[in-house]
């Protein structure tokens, strides 16, 4: 179970660096000021907010009343928002997902807005776009090895679409992979098709159950 599942993670990285060879990356916008990076960590903070209110937004869509839970990932304190009750496999699968659904629609937002965004100094966008795809890996890495509490994003959709927790991270990893290489190549034509079927999978999954 273990080679492979670090097989289909290895394929996933793997395909990047030959693709790069056809494409070119793109240089980096110089971040001096402070107020680069104060705009910056707003970006990923909004980014943040936006994956919990889609979270939110599908528990109200379900009429679930929600609380806030503590949870922890291994000496790392956390929360979770936690709806109630008797969720449905569908159920499971729409709010666990929503979050990253939110994510996918700020990132494709932010690369049609600003498709060359690294050589920009847009940071309050960088900020939210490199925060989204951060947290996809997270959770990504979380479901490949198994662990995280019951109530993570990974876990629930696992229980919604009855599969094991690995097969949800390699779902997760292969778009924000691919996105953060869409980052670096902006003039890449194959990567914006790989991700964006990805993340229509993710959200077409939703009408499965």
């Amino acid at each position: 179970m273990r080679l492979s599942r670090a097989f289909a993670l290895a394929t996933a990285l793997t395909l990047l660096p030959s693709a790069a060879q056809a494409d070119h990356l793109a240089p980096e916008a110089d971040f001096r000021q402070f107020k680069d990076w104060a705009w910056f960590a707003l970006g990923a903070a909004s980014g943040f907010v936006g994956h919990e209110f889609g979270h939110v937004m599908a528990d109200f869509a379900f009429g679930k009343s929600i609380r806030f839970t503590k949870v922890t990932l291994g000496p790392f304190p956390f929360f979770a928002i936690q709806p109630c009750c008797n969720l449905t496999h569908q159920e499971m699968w729409v709010i666990g997902s929503a979050g990253f659904v939110a994510q996918d629609i700020n990132s494709e937002l932010i690369f049609w807005l600003a498709p060359r965004l690294r050589s920009k100094r847009h940071a309050f966008l960088k900020g939210v776009l490199i925060l989204d795809i951060a947290l996809s890996l997270g959770y990504a890495i979380t479901g490949l090895a198994g662990i995280g509490p019951d109530q993570s994003d990974v876990n629930t959709m696992a229980r919604g679409a009855q599969v094991e927790p690995w097969k949800v991270g390699i779902w997760l990893i292969v778009p924000a992979v691919v996105d953060f290489y869409r980052y670096l190549m902006p003039d890449s034509k194959w990567a914006p098709w790989i991700s964006i079927q990805g993340k229509l999978t993710l959200l077409g999954a939703s009408f499965f159950f």
